[in-house]
């Protein structure tokens, strides 16, 4: 925020674009999507070719790709999923036509963490093959580290068991190395939630371990709702007879996305304490708490997440 008051002393300048940037990017990092938003779409409307396109040379990126795709990684969770999914495809279009090459992989490793959040194995094995490739070529190790990960998680999503884990396994440790805090918490998520599927559910245990105190030791809690839902998912494999410690994570993932606004973590939330529910024999319960969630939504139904919470809905009407 000072920077940002410091740059708006001069109206006219470029800073006052990068200053809304740096404080959207803050504020989506600490969970408000809300206020990231505000900042992003300011950053994003004031972007002018002439004025800020030279800054890609001082701050290593260009600040219409970078407003672009954390406005993109903003909308997501708030269940505005079109426009994100737009916003991350024109980002990697216009770094594209810059040929600046920080841009593009800057660019294709922001749409390949959308692909992770969203779940699109498909889309992410495209982006992530694309970005090793890039990074490789050019020696770029931070985007290798993540983009290996990427690329193994969904080669091991979509059934190359063995050589995906061992990239998922080489990825993680590279971006640890590294100490790549930045969105480490979504990469550790999956490798845990890959790791209770694998049935490790102790590894998986300290995996999430280690995010939370990543998120308590960085301030970063864009991702606290869905390290709480996949914890109450581990804890009940760890245990199917003890439900109540899975509740309570359910519980808190559902106050988290709410409090945040973030409406597709809470979607997803909802889903594992209304399936918690209805296994328990409490199916009223489970749809009054998953309908309104979902019929909030007025796009996204060809995703995974919504086609997901659709099946136990019409199962519960039924």
């Amino acid at each position: 925020m000072a920077f940002l008051r410091d740059a708006e002393r001069m109206p006219n300048s470029p800073e006052v674009l990068v200053g809304h940037r740096i404080v959207g990017i803050s504020l989506r990092s600490e969970g408000d999507y809300i206020g990231a938003r505000e900042h992003l779409e300011q950053a994003l409307s004031s972007y002018d070719t002439e004025l800020h396109s030279p800054l890609a040379f001082r701050y290593g990126v260009d600040t219409r790709v970078s407003c672009m795709t954390y406005l993109a990684l903003t909308l997501w969770p708030l269940g505005e999923i079109a426009r994100a999914r737009l916003l991350a495809e024109e980002a990697l279009a216009f770094a594209q036509i810059t040929e600046h090459i920080a841009t593009v992989a800057y660019a294709r490793g922001h749409l390949c963490s959308l692909d992770l959040l969203c779940r699109d194995s498909g889309r992410l094995l495209q982006h992530a093959e694309s970005l090793v490739a890039l990074s490789r070529e050019h020696g770029l190790r931070m985007w290798l580290a993540v983009g290996t990960f990427e690329l193994g998680h969904a080669r091991w999503r979509t059934g190359e068991r063995q050589a995906g884990e061992a990239e998922m396994l080489a990825g993680i440790g590279r971006c640890r190395e590294q100490e790549l805090a930045l969105e480490l918490q979504l990469l550790e998520a999956a490798y845990a939630e890959a790791q209770s599927e694998m049935g490790r559910i102790e590894s998986a245990v300290a995996i999430l371990d280690g995010a939370f105190a990543l998120s308590e030791r960085t301030g970063q809690h864009w991702h606290d709702a869905e390290l709480n839902r996949l914890r109450g998912n581990i804890l009940l494999k760890r245990d199917p007879t003890n439900l109540a410690p899975a509740e309570e994570a359910f519980q808190t993932a559902i106050a988290i996305a709410r409090e945040q606004k973030a409406r597709s973590f809470e979607l997803r939330a909802a889903m594992s304490m209304a399936r918690l529910w209805r296994n328990q024999g409490k199916p009223q319960q489970a749809s009054e708490l998953l309908a309104p969630v979902y019929g909030w939504f007025t796009e996204g139904f060809d995703t995974l997440d919504l086609k997901e919470a659709k099946a136990p809905l019409d199962q519960l009407h039924a």
